[in-house]
């Protein structure tokens, strides 16, 4: 099985003409792809696998993923599924819908799909210091992040100072800051799938998980923290009847991106399985070895997956 990874799925803006986004065309095209080269798993085959580990018969079928909550995921992805008569996994980060509050990396994703890397680096060398960022984690994120992007330099490096490098105290004002001075004002109305719209997408077959509170890197946070951040998220879920599968998405994804710390707590709120970011296909021992990280391939990695 291939599990399969989006996020924006949409056209084009031109009042943010840098943001990278999956277009809705070149979307419908991959999922055209999908159907004629390897077929679709069912809801059915992969409840059973996850709950009995019976694997399909028909080998390297696909699972579709969406993360972020995005309102997009509503009003083209999940009418698009249903139109194919398919099914999908979204997973939601809760700190939207609780707090009404924008997620950082959000802000950050429309911050460089407005402005220049130039532009945004040089607002950020006017507030950032050396003690915001500790130097136990520089080496291993710098390896690790951004692999399958094609930015420029500074747009990477904006998004690993802000997303991976910062100490969290720090990062919101810092973005708070880069938009005053830019004038960059963020509208969170219509940008995250209602809590409404969540409850009729579960009610027509698609499975609704969790992406955590804020979307933080959890291998940054202590077990108290990773802790609040998984349970206030399956809390906002069942607050909205959606209680079965528990499933959980690592926001970001990799091997770098979690720790011990985050299984554990996944097991003891008995989360069914998780989803990583790992290029590989799903193997029928993955049910027993890596059920709280499942692997997850980038849409980009094939046809018509690449972001504009």
């Amino acid at each position: 099985m291939k599990a399969i990874m989006y996020h924006y799925i949409k056209k084009y803006d031109a009042s943010h003409p840098n943001f990278r986004f999956l277009d809705f065309k070149n979307f419908k095209l991959q999922l055209d792809f999908f159907d004629k080269k390897f077929g679709f798993v069912s809801k059915k085959e992969w409840i059973d696998f996850i709950d009995n580990g019976v694997y399909p018969n028909s080998k390297g079928k696909v699972i579709l993923t969406f993360d972020d909550g995005l309102q997009c995921h509503y009003e083209i992805v999940f009418k698009e599924l249903l139109r194919r008569g398919l099914w999908g996994i979204f997973y939601i980060p809760a700190m939207p819908h609780i707090d009404n509050k924008f997620l950082d990396v959000h802000r950050i994703h429309l911050l460089t799909g407005a402005f220049s890397g130039e532009v945004l680096f040089l607002s950020l060398n006017k507030y950032l210091r050396k003690y915001m960022i500790p130097d136990s984690k520089i080496e291993e994120f710098n390896k690790n992040t951004y692999k399958n992007q094609e930015n420029s330099y500074m747009i990477t490096e904006f998004k690993k100072i802000l997303n991976y490098y910062i100490s969290y105290e720090y990062r919101e004002l810092l973005i708070d800051q880069i938009s005053f001075d830019l004038n960059y004002k963020f509208n969170i109305e219509d940008f995250y799938i209602r809590p409404i719209n969540l409850k009729n997408m579960s009610k027509n077959g698609m499975i609704i998980g969790s992406h955590s509170y804020s979307h933080p890197v959890m291998s940054k946070l202590s077990f108290a923290e990773q802790k609040v951040e998984i349970e206030k998220s399956l809390k906002f879920l069942e607050s909205i009847n959606i209680v079965a599968p528990k499933t959980y998405c690592h926001p970001y994804g990799g091997f770098h991106t979690f720790n011990k710390k985050t299984i554990e707590i996944l097991n003891f709120e008995k989360v069914s399985y998780s989803f990583n970011v790992e290029p590989r296909e799903i193997s029928p021992d993955d049910i027993d070895n890596s059920r709280q990280h499942l692997p997850r391939f980038d849409c980009n990695l094939f046809p018509y997956g690449k972001a504009d």
